[in-house]
């Protein structure tokens, strides 16, 4: 959960921020993970960081309004279960480290983000906070946001948005809803991904 003081700092500062977080579990394995997190140049700065200690093992990209980092890694399942994802991270800004892993069964494991939770463990940038300017904060983080994607042979059962395909489970949060003191980001997303085609006398297959 590393990123979340630096989101609360970007919410300080006005500062936008997006998120794009993949998890794919598709050959069974091993999840192949990656992540794509762009924050505002002032946030960067503040951090007193080059590009390359920011984006370890990544492609970290300063420009004059913005800091993008890009990892991807691979990572068996054994150990995200075994250790979990906070042991795994691949770099500060890898909003995969709060996500908790779980067997269901032999062919099905279970992956969780309770956002509601992590809000609450990061620092409070409440209303008091704000110097009076709310709505300036608001439209600044206006379309920026956090995506999550779980992807596998199966996906079980999601209480985010599942693909036609039904490969894919998906949750998109905009960055505005961590503005409350106390947000409520609704329930946790959970997503339980079936990881191999299973076959009952070699004959029936799911």
């Amino acid at each position: 959960m590393r990123f979340l003081p630096a989101l609360a700092a970007a919410l300080m500062l006005s500062a936008c921020i997006d998120a794009d977080v993949t998890m794919d579990f598709s050959d069974g394995e091993t999840m192949q993970g990656g992540v794509e997190m762009t924050l505002a140049r002032e946030l960067f700065d503040m951090m007193g960081k080059s590009p390359a200690s920011a984006c370890p093992g990544g492609e970290g990209v300063l420009t004059k309004t913005d800091f993008t980092c890009r990892t991807h890694g691979e990572t068996p399942i054994a150990k995200l279960l075994e250790e979990g994802a906070a042991e795994t991270a691949q770099n500060d800004f890898d909003p995969s480290a709060a996500a908790k892993f779980e067997r269901v069964d032999d062919n099905t494991i279970r992956v969780s983000f309770d956002f509601t939770e992590m809000a609450s463990k990061g620092q409070k940038t409440g209303q008091q906070d704000m110097g009076g300017m709310e709505d300036l904060i608001s439209a600044a983080m206006a379309g920026h946001s956090f995506s999550f994607h779980i992807k596998g042979y199966k996906i079980v059962s999601t209480t985010g948005t599942l693909s036609e395909d039904g490969t894919e489970a998906s949750l998109v949060i905009p960055v505005s809803a961590f503005l409350d003191e106390s947000p409520d980001l609704g329930p946790p997303f959970v997503t339980e991904v079936q990881l191999k085609r299973h076959c009952t006398f070699f004959i029936f297959c799911d």
